[in-house]
């Protein structure tokens, strides 16, 4: 933590010297703001709230290609900032509150999301990457083609990856060994991934074997929630087009209990506009013909459609859980229509949620202006977040962009 503190001074002074610099040499910068005001009238007139906000962004340019710069100010303050340096063929990076933490393997060692502070640097020989969470030297196999070596280091733990790529008889080959805390190693903290794909990717199989039942990638998206980790997928059709996939997890104890309980089946068939998905999580839970006894399960069918100038999307969906927010068997309903007229579009999208103790609306909106030489402006009501818990809300916005 104390080399991170030395480092975060070290950005300061470089950004210290960059402004320094500035008014020295003449900057080719370009530069954008956001202004953004929202109205809420869930309480009626009378409790009106509002918000504001601005958001600055520029983006000079010294010295060519060599350097970039760029920054975003959110109201007053700094929001986030990357410097990038180009010496000979080393490129470093710096960073300022950005989302720059992950790395290139199959599996994923690292991924952080939202925005940290750090600096990588970049070769020929690989790349260094340094942040408070952790630091990483991602570099190729020497003298083989395709293949990388991982090393981490995170608190005081230390872990590593070995992945390669081929192709053989047409087929794409990937595959992955990680060993986490390796100082300390337990075979719960192994991994091996391992996949093979149809040339075009029109099937393939994906494999994860943990070293034990719920082994987790601290620092990774990728879930090991059993031994067994397995993807499946197979293309075919043009038209209609069949996509077919299926997800699941076991132990090697409760191999069948596991398959019946963790499979998800996924049919996905389209023919032009027309659309229609099939959903079976889990298939333990079927008690019998009737829907209230298919356990989780979902069927969507719809259309894209153009009428009259607009474009738009049609669809029903019924099910169990109907919704993240819905826990029971139910039905949605789902349009969403957009048109342009020359520098005016328009776009508005419904979604009607009926559970069995419950009914949720919600609704969007959107009028952009596009017609001004360096700006657009748009009004908007209602949230748009369809997914979460969040029905409709008379909620007002104004957006204007702008650039120069």
């Amino acid at each position: 933590m104390r080399n991170f503190k030395v480092m975060s001074k070290k950005f300061a002074l470089l950004l210290c010297i960059f402004f320094s610099m500035a008014s020295v040499f003449a900057l080719q910068s370009t530069f954008s703001a956001n202004f953004s005001l929202g109205i809420d009238f869930s309480n009626g007139f009378n409790a009106l709230t509002s918000s504001i906000s601005t958001e600055f962004r520029m983006n000079p340019s010294a010295f060519g290609r060599d350097f970039d710069f760029s920054a975003s100010l959110k109201n007053s303050d700094l929001e986030s900032a990357k410097l990038s340096l180009k010496i000979n063929n080393i490129k470093m990076n710096l960073y300022k509150n950005v989302g720059f933490i992950t790395t290139n393997d199959p599996v994923v060692l690292y991924k952080i999301d939202g925005g940290r502070d750090g600096i990588d640097i970049n070769s020929a020989i690989g790349k260094l990457l340094l942040s408070g969470e952790v630091m990483y030297l991602e570099l190729p196999v020497p003298a083989v083609q395709n293949h990388n070596l991982i090393f981490g280091k995170r608190s005081n733990k230390f872990d590593v990856a070995f992945s390669g790529y081929q192709k053989l008889v047409g087929l794409n080959l990937n595959y992955e060994l990680i060993q986490q805390d390796v100082l300390n190693f337990e075979t719960k903290n192994s991994f091996l991934f391992f996949s093979v794909a149809e040339g075009n990717y029109n099937w393939g199989v994906r494999y994860i074997l943990a070293g034990a039942p719920d082994s987790r990638l601290v620092l990774s998206p990728t879930y090991v929630s059993n031994q067994n980790v397995v993807s499946a997928w197979y293309k075919f059709g043009t038209s209609p087009a069949f996509n077919t996939y299926v997800n699941t997890n076991f132990d090697f104890e409760n191999t069948v209990e596991d398959l019946l309980n963790n499979s998800e089946a996924v049919i996905d068939v389209s023919y032009g506009g027309l659309f229609v998905n099939l959903k079976k999580t889990g298939f333990s839970d079927i008690t019998g013909m009737m829907p209230t006894e298919w356990g989780k399960f979902m069927v969507t069918f719809g259309n894209t459609f153009s009428l009259m100038d607009f474009s738009g999307k049609a669809s029903y969906s019924f099910g169990k859980p109907i919704h993240t927010s819905v826990n029971t068997i139910g039905e949605i309903y789902y349009v969403e229509l957009g048109r342009s007229f020359g520098n005016i579009s328009t776009f508005a999208k419904y979604q009607k949620i009926i559970g069995y103790y419950e009914e949720k609306d919600f609704f969007y909106g959107e009028l952009k202006f596009t017609g001004f030489q360096n700006a657009q402006v748009s009004l908007q009501i209602g949230n748009g977040d369809f997914a979460g818990d969040n029905p409709f809300k008379p909620v007002f916005g104004i957006n204007i962009n702008t650039w120069w």
